[in-house]
């Protein structure tokens, strides 16, 4: 309720179209959303399908979606109204094919804000369109603050993998070869709540779902293999290979996780080996300090490393 309450604006309500996905709720949600769409009709549209997981929402939402731009909020967050008023307010004008914006962390327990970053890079100029191949080493785009061009999400990119944890990285990430210009507000529009139950960033069910997580990794790699032998240019390849590289950073964070053994050990011995075989620019790309430094000790710093890891997540509690 507090999510699509957020978007009762009257100012922008004749501009948006709120697209509601039942992704095969069995609580409350519905009855929820139904009020909400006999309120406001011309607004709010309550869509059913049957359990198929983020992925599958995001897919079915830009299928139904008739906006010139597309944006995803999760159920359990939501936007802040006067930025979000702005934020519609440049699209109605703008050419760009991609429109980020700030957001907040949101802390469900204590009620703390605080903004994931506090510029996308120095010296932005907000409002101004670059171009992405000659400022894409400069940011990095993430969900939260991402506002895309409709048509490049229903003509181009493949569908987000369904009944699967992280496919965020999928719908940041398909789009990037398509993507020729970039605009950044000063507007922080999402509010991003974090420090839910079960949340599947959070450690342990990132543990839980180790194997969703190589899932989208290997789809992503596939993906950046192919993007590789087109004609695309420097600038995409470099920033698909940077965004891996993150990725694969968080993969080792998932093993140092685990308790100690040599099995898992062996795990990331092999995974960062067959990394550096395969796609020898996103091994280049990883930067995370403590990779670097297993890579340099040739992993005999994995055990005092795993230890490391376990006291900053128990210094989190």
């Amino acid at each position: 309720a507090e999510c699509l309450e957020s978007f009762v604006i009257p100012e922008v309500m004749g501009d948006i179209e709120v697209l509601i996905v039942n992704d095969g709720s069995k609580d409350g949600s519905v009855a929820i959303a139904e009020s909400f769409v006999q309120r406001y009709p011309d607004t709010f549209r309550l869509i059913h399908k049957e359990n198929g997981g983020h992925g599958s929402t995001i897919n079915r939402g830009i299928r139904e979606a008739a906006g010139r731009y597309f944006k995803v909020v999760d159920g359990d967050d939501w936007v802040d109204g006067p930025a979000f008023t702005a934020l519609v307010s440049w699209l109605k004008k703008s050419e760009s094919d991609a429109v980020v914006t700030n957001y907040y962390w949101y802390h469900h327990g204590t009620g703390k804000k605080e903004l994931e970053i506090r510029e996308p890079f120095p010296g932005v100029v907000y409002g101004k369109t670059y171009r992405f191949s000659e400022s894409s080493q400069r940011f990095y785009m993430k969900m939260h603050g991402l506002t895309l061009r409709t048509e490049i999400l229903k003509t181009r990119i493949p569908p987000i993998d369904e009944h699967c944890y992280y496919v965020d990285m999928e719908y940041v990430l398909y789009p990037i070869p398509w993507i020729e210009t970039v605009t950044f507000l000063d507007e922080v529009v999402y509010m991003y709540r974090i420090d839910l139950p079960g949340q599947s960033m959070n450690i342990k069910s990132m543990c839980r779902n180790a194997e969703n997580y190589d899932r989208v990794l290997k789809r992503l790699l596939d993906f950046y293999g192919t993007e590789c032998r087109r004609p695309a240019t420097e600038a995409v390849k470099t920033y698909l290979a940077n965004a891996l590289g993150a990725m694969a950073a968080s993969r080792f964070k998932i093993f140092l996780s685990f308790p100690y053994s040599r099995q898992v050990k062996t795990q990331m011995m092999d995974f960062d080996r067959e990394l550096k075989r395969t796609y020898p620019a996103v091994y280049a790309s990883v930067r995370n300090r403590a990779v670097l430094a297993l890579r340099k000790s040739g992993y005999l710093l994995y055990g005092p490393a795993r230890l490391t890891f376990w006291a900053k997540e128990r210094l989190k509690r």
